[in-house]
């Protein structure tokens, strides 16, 4: 019986849809509701390929952070137990353990469950539209039977007539409720995109933001706990024997004792033979620390006089003279000492000129004071004249001006203020963002804000979170 019912619905919608199609039959459109329609589609399509991202994300993310702690593993056992603050190295390791569980659980867990939890909403809401589109065509079946029947139908009490109109009620009762239903949830769904885009993206950069600075801070200190092992490396080197020094073996002392004083004619071919073919003489450097270092000019020269033995002495001596007045020279030019005016004998300078000025300007005749209390007023003489102004803060003004309000933020970590025009807050409390001006010349990151004791200033904006 169901199925009966199933396929008679089924070929009726077939056929109104068949009609609609030729323009046989009217059908009903509303345009309100395509656009919701339109918008979830979208929506929809924009949620999943984040959800999508966000996954692949967390997945290289937890093999990164999986590769850091079995490399911090690795450096924790390598480090000797003899080698400087081996306890502070590992409590440290241990800390960078904890934030990487931390960032794992937030970006790697939470975040996936709560996408995957906004894009399952999705399937259904577009189930219910399908649906409501079958329900507009039964309503639009009915009512073109009904409109039929009646402009057919000759008698008042017609049974078909009758049938006809309970069948549309019914038909119109439920395409209206589902209708309704979908014009209040479409819409609240697609608003509720900004909301799902801020809280995610929002946990996800402010887990990386705080495991970025803290981790920032530890890796400073092992940089300066591996700055101390490369300094204890004197007294950690392993012994080494000293090596003995030989003395040179005076090879031409050896060739005059062992020589013959006659040598032998019978034996002169295989003497002759044997000097010959050149007899390999073993030298032994003196120790490094003997041998003096030569600068390189002294090395080119000592070059030159080698590969030319037959320089001249004279030449040499006409080289030490001109070598000598160059130095004369540069001695002369390097002992040379400019006096330069200080500060205070500038000002000194300065005041005795004023006040030369001042007694010449003094008038001989006591009558002419009037007039030249005049022309003071007139031409006042103001010393801060020739001073530059300096250049205007890009936040002055900002305390006294009122600004739009846009959002309440709290503070997630304490922070100091470096420069006069920012603000210092500790984690907790309450700061009011307001409007900014292109004056204000804000840095990407920083927002304009005022705290609860009416003081107002500039804050990195990833210390806060959003209310």
């Amino acid at each position: 019986m169901d199925f009966n019912k199933h396929f008679k619905k089924a070929t009726n919608r077939t056929k109104e849809k068949l009609l609609e199609g030729i323009g046989k039959a009217k059908a009903t459109q509303d345009e309100v509701f395509d656009q919701h329609a339109a918008n979830l589609q979208k929506q929809s399509k924009s949620c999943e390929r984040l959800h999508k991202d966000v996954k692949t994300y967390a997945s290289a993310l937890k093999t990164l952070l999986a590769a850091e702690k079995q490399l911090r593993d690795t450096i924790r056992d390598a480090y000797e137990q003899e080698w400087p603050d081996r306890e502070h190295l590992t409590a440290i390791f241990d800390n960078l353990d904890i934030q990487t569980d931390e960032l794992e659980k937030k970006v790697c867990e939470d975040l996936p469950q709560t996408v995957t939890q906004y894009v399952n909403q999705f399937p259904d809401l577009k189930k219910k539209i399908e649906k409501r589109g079958r329900k507009l065509v039964d309503y639009d079946s009915a009512k073109n039977s009904f409109n039929s029947l009646k402009a057919s139908s000759k008698k008042d009490n017609d049974p078909k007539l009758a049938k006809a109109t309970v069948e549309l009620q019914n038909a119109e009762q439920m395409y209206t409720e589902m209708n309704n239903e979908l014009l209040e949830i479409l819409p609240a769904v697609y608003d509720s995109r900004i909301t799902f885009f801020v809280d995610t993206l929002q946990s996800l950069f402010n887990a990386n933001s705080v495991y970025q600075t803290d981790a920032s801070k530890f890796h400073k200190q092992i940089v300066m706990q591996l700055d101390k092992l490369g300094e204890s490396m004197d007294y950690l080197r392993v012994a080494r024997p000293e090596a003995r020094a030989l003395t040179p073996i005076d090879t031409t002392s050896l060739a005059s004792s062992d020589a013959p004083a006659t040598p032998d004619p019978s034996k002169a071919d295989s003497t002759s033979l044997r000097q010959s073919t050149p007899s390999p003489t073993v030298v032994v450097s003196p120790a490094p620390a003997a041998v003096p270092t030569m600068k390189p000019r002294e090395s080119v020269v000592s070059m030159a006089n080698s590969t030319n033995p037959f320089d001249d002495e004279d030449e040499a001596a006409e080289d030490e003279k001109e070598a000598t007045p160059k130095t004369e020279v540069e001695e002369k030019f390097e002992t040379k000492v400019y006096p330069k005016l200080n500060a205070q004998q500038t000002a000194a300078a300065d005041q005795a000129i004023a006040a030369a000025r001042r007694q010449k300007k003094e008038p001989s005749n006591p009558f002419d004071d009037e007039d030249d209390e005049k022309t003071e007023v007139e031409h006042p003489v103001s010393p801060k004249k020739e001073e530059k102004e300096p250049a205007p803060k890009p936040l002055d003004g900002i305390t006294n001006e009122k600004r739009k309000t846009l959002y309440f933020v709290t503070s997630t970590h304490e922070y100091k203020a470096v420069d006069t025009d920012e603000l210092s807050f500790e984690p907790g409390m309450k700061i009011k963002v307001i409007e900014a001006n292109d004056a204000d010349q804000l840095d990407d990151g920083w927002r304009l804000g005022e705290l609860e004791d009416g003081k107002r200033g500039v804050f990195p904006e990833n210390f806060t979170k959003k209310l």
